[in-house]
């Protein structure tokens, strides 16, 4: 397995490096489209009809964690930042 190591270390430190590895891919133009066709085939930025619509967009929401623990908050304000 290619990332064999990862689960070598311990639970902190491989939530430590996910988390690192999302902000590194984040703050890339290609990783910030691949996040916001994942995030937009989730729904999490558009309404939740279905049960099945609202497992992918709270597994969105699980995911935005990854970002952080403020990041709902963040994105919040991205939005409304959006709207002005």
């Amino acid at each position: 397995m290619v990332l064999e190591w990862l689960g070598e270390l311990s639970e902190e430190d491989r939530a430590q490096r996910i988390k690192e590895a999302f902000g590194n891919v984040a703050v890339t133009e290609d990783g910030q489209i691949v996040f916001h066709v994942i995030f937009e085939n989730l729904y999490f930025f558009r309404r939740a009809e279905t049960e099945e619509h609202q497992a992918l967009n709270n597994y969105a929401k699980f995911l935005l964690r990854y970002f952080g623990e403020d990041s709902i908050y963040r994105v919040m304000e991205a939005l409304l930042k959006q709207k002005e």
